[in-house]
């Protein structure tokens, strides 16, 4: 519940943000949007993430990480590695998107490994 809360703020946040560096900042290049999407989504995954993760004070010292924390980690990787292969594919073509389209992908890139994290 609190990653879903920090996740609604941290939208919200650099959505504003967006909207005001636009506005401000016309020089921006499309990957500091795009690291503005991560950053809305990248906090409330870190604390689903943590959240599936042992204790460390139970017994047993070596247990592996849960399957839903090495495959929400390897989500993120990919998504984040995918929507920046992306950009770059975009840019080469010189096609120019909206400042906030960049950002939707940027967010979108942790999507899935924020929902395997909480579900």
């Amino acid at each position: 519940m609190a990653s879903a809360v920090i996740g609604v703020v941290g939208i919200v946040a650099t959505g504003v943000g967006v909207f005001y560096l636009q506005a401000k900042r016309p020089e921006w290049k499309t990957q500091q949007y795009w690291l503005l999407g991560l950053a809305a989504l990248f906090p409330a995954w870190l604390v689903a993430f943590l959240s599936l993760l042992p204790s460390a004070t139970a017994p047993g010292g070596d247990t592996p990480l849960p399957p839903r924390a090495l495959f929400s980690s390897v989500a993120g990787l990919l998504g984040i590695i995918a929507t920046d292969y992306l950009l770059r594919r975009l840019q080469k073509s010189g096609c120019a998107l909206r400042p906030l389209t960049y950002w939707l992908i940027g967010w979108a890139s942790l999507i899935p490994a924020f929902c395997i994290a909480t579900l």
